[in-house]
């Protein structure tokens, strides 16, 4: 595949619109459908046709910044609700009538009692979802056209890549899906299930369409897949219970009144109805094939995802991620470094910055926590690196302090301390470090390309011992070990 066909390699924000825009196409598509009565899954493509493309704007938000309004994003939350309540009836009602060979002739009357009383409900629900249709849609889909083609973009050599922008979010959703995980505890955790279910959601919405794209795509979506499908079948018997229990209840009203009036025929009310076949033995049935099936739906998904068993996927998406940053190629560093004998006079004579760094656990990818300070002022940084040599990758985010106080303690014992002199060389800048925890003094600089030459200045070149450009020992995560 040409590099031109592919998102992954196009400029970031282009790729967040392209993605965008064909989200809304087959939105509209999904829309004409829900015109024709015979197409039984039109609402449920329409609804997940809408589903993806407010993940979508979500995921990649900072991109599509000023191209999605509040107001757009309203609309689609209206429209969202309405077609999630019709939907939920449609598959209700599907799911009543598969029970009809399984229960008995004497709990039919339940059945047929329960598909009155939603149909009557989704009575009342198609005109707000005809509203929301009319109103909400055609303004959200009219906003998105007009918007998301037209954006503003700084003029770079070589911008950032979706590809890098994916890595990311990767990361963000990964670890969101991974921390829902741990909070479920048993079958009665439905809110705790019914987060995990929209996480892998949007995971699973953020990585689908670039699976053609990138090698270990596929096997994950797949896998989101299948625990989307599981937990699924686990979400519709938790809000069909719902809708049980207020039927039975129902039921159970509605009974008692047959019988006062059967008891108590001689009274005015006696004459206004008739009986009924009471519909609280299949109702019952119901319930019991109902939590039957939840039962089995949480053990596979006890099996397969809780208690270690997701451990396999989240090394899958790690390894993904570093093949993603790789691709992305963001923040490619190209620098030469010196072993030093001493600290020069000339970065003597400059304000340092006071640096302290440490590395989290891990062997895929490196992060780094860098806290550095200087005139007074603080900044805390996390970053990734990868490969040695001239040429390394590094990708470098600013966090908060609240974030690194959380995670520095995982560093302990892989830390270093040093001061840091910043000294111009023409339009280059060369960067002496002072170890403060150990006798060492190294000189680095940052080339804008590798055929660039750069020999060690007149100030620098008593004092260089020899040039150590990627040799392992004096990477500063080894250092720190």
């Amino acid at each position: 595949m040409d590099a031109s066909d592919t998102l992954l390699d196009r400029p970031a924000g282009e790729a967040a619109r392209i993605l965008a825009l064909r989200l809304l196409d087959a939105a509209g598509v999904a829309r004409i459908r829900l015109a024709r009565p015979d197409d039984p899954e039109a609402l449920h493509d329409f609804r997940v046709a809408i589903r993806r493309l407010r993940s979508c704007l979500r995921a990649w938000r900072v991109l599509l910044e000023g191209s999605i309004s509040g107001r757009t994003r309203r609309h689609l939350r209206r429209l969202a609700r309405a077609t999630g309540r019709s939907r939920d009836l449609e598959v209700h009602l599907t799911w009543v009538a598969a029970q009809a060979g399984a229960v008995r002739e004497y709990q039919r009357p339940g059945l047929a009692w329960l598909e009155v009383r939603l149909r009557e409900r989704q009575a009342r629900a198609e005109p707000r979802l005809a509203r929301a249709l009319q109103r909400d849609y055609a303004a959200a889909d009219a906003n998105l056209r007009r918007r998301l083609p037209v954006y503003r973009a700084t003029i770079e050599p070589h911008p950032p890549t979706a590809a890098a922008a994916l890595a990311p979010l990767v990361v963000r959703l990964a670890g969101e899906l991974e921390a829902r995980l741990a909070l479920v505890h048993s079958i009665a955790s439905q809110v705790e299930i019914h987060e995990v279910r929209i996480a892998a959601k949007r995971l699973r919405y953020l990585l689908e369409p670039f699976a053609p794209e990138a090698e270990g795509i596929p096997s994950i979506v797949e896998r989101l897949k299948t625990l989307q499908d599981v937990l699924g079948a686990l979400h519709d018997a938790h809000v069909f219970a719902g809708e049980l229990a207020e039927a039975l209840e129902a039921a159970a009203v509605a009974q008692a009144q047959r019988v006062s009036r059967e008891l108590l025929h001689w009274t005015p009310d006696a004459a206004e109805e008739g009986g009924g076949e009471d519909p609280r033995p299949g109702l019952v049935a119901l319930a019991s094939r109902l939590r039957e099936i939840a039962e089995q739906a949480f053990a596979r998904f006890q099996t397969e995802w809780l208690a270690g068993g997701a451990a396999g996927f989240f090394a899958d998406v790690a390894e993904l991620t570093a093949r993603l940053t790789a691709r992305g190629a963001v923040g490619r560093e190209i620098e030469r470094k010196y072993l030093l004998s001493g600290l020069p006079p000339v970065a003597g004579a400059v304000p340092p910055l006071e640096i302290e760094q440490g590395w989290l656990p891990g062997e895929r990818l490196v992060e780094r926590l860098r806290w550095l300070r200087s005139n007074g002022s603080d900044a805390w940084f996390r970053t990734i690196k990868a490969g040695v040599g001239l040429t390394r990758l590094e990708v470098e985010e600013e966090t908060s302090r609240e974030f690194f106080a959380g995670m520095w303690p995982l560093t302990e014992g892989r830390r270093i301390r040093k001061r840091r002199y910043r000294v111009p060389d023409g339009q280059l800048v060369w960067e002496i470090d002072e170890f403060v925890d150990r006798e060492l003094v190294l000189a680095e600089i940052e080339l804008p390309a590798p055929t660039v030459a750069a020999p060690p200045p007149e100030w620098l070149a008593p004092y260089v011992v020899r040039e150590v450009t990627g040799e392992p020992e004096y990477l500063n995560q080894n250092l720190a070990r």
